[in-house]
């Protein structure tokens, strides 16, 4: 059981050799595609920590505040809950609330409050959408990338038949690893950002209904006050 072991751990050792060795003897075009690909990876994977931490922590405020909100019945307890909640990641509705409640409540006049309200709920939505677009640009490009090196690799291989006059696996097998490479590598770029940009927009669709949620109540408190 451990020759078992120990040979595999040298075949898979040899493997990674073999693939390191590859990268580094690979043509300048293919080395450039793994080094866009490389970036783009850190890019999309800095992206999604971000928004991870961010939009986890905004959905609990959010819901929260929506709970809060609509459990009041009079204008001074849901300036209390916007006081409550004036704090935090999501705080620039319950600061906005509370702005607009506070000059009513003293008796001065509010240009189209509702409009407001609807504007700062759709700049938080542009808040929460933001770096989403970058993600599902990684997602649909990097397997092109990817088969762009894989078609460079198949015509490199190619023209090393065409220079050497053969056809042999020694001649033909360099080309076509090193166009797997490039494809393996776009696949390993593109899958981790469709997940995460998936599952980061259900996160934020949940917060964007809260939101709407939310304006919809204020909306409604506002215009029951303007009522005589």
């Amino acid at each position: 059981m451990k020759l078992l072991y120990k040979k595999g751990w040298r075949l898979n050792s040899s493997v990674e050799t073999t693939v390191l060795n590859l990268i580094l003897g690979s043509s300048l075009f293919t080395k450039s595609i793994l080094l866009i690909l490389l970036m783009i990876s850190i890019i999309s994977w800095a992206i999604i920590f971000h928004k991870y931490l961010y939009i986890r922590k905004y959905r609990s405020e959010i819901t929260r505040f929506l709970k809060s909100l609509t459990s009041q019945s009079s204008s001074v307890m849901i300036e209390d809950s916007c006081t409550h909640f004036s704090k935090g990641v999501a705080r620039t509705m319950p600061v906005l609330l509370l702005k607009i409640f506070r000059i009513k409540k003293q008796g001065r006049t509010i240009q189209s409050p509702e409009a407001i309200i609807n504007n700062a709920s759709m700049h938080e939505m542009g808040k929460l959408q933001r770096g989403m677009g970058m993600l599902a640009t990684t997602a649909n490009v990097s397997p092109l990338l990817g088969l762009l090196g894989t078609v460079w690799g198949i015509m490199y291989a190619f023209i090393n038949i065409s220079q050497k006059g053969g056809a042999s696996i020694d001649i033909v097998a360099p080309g076509i690893a090193e166009a797997l490479i490039t494809t393996i590598a776009g696949l390993c770029v593109a899958i981790p950002a469709l997940v995460g940009h998936n599952l980061l927009s259900g996160v934020i669709d949940s917060c964007m209904d809260n939101l709407d949620r939310i304006s919809e109540y204020a909306a409604s408190v506002l215009s029951q006050e303007s009522t005589p």
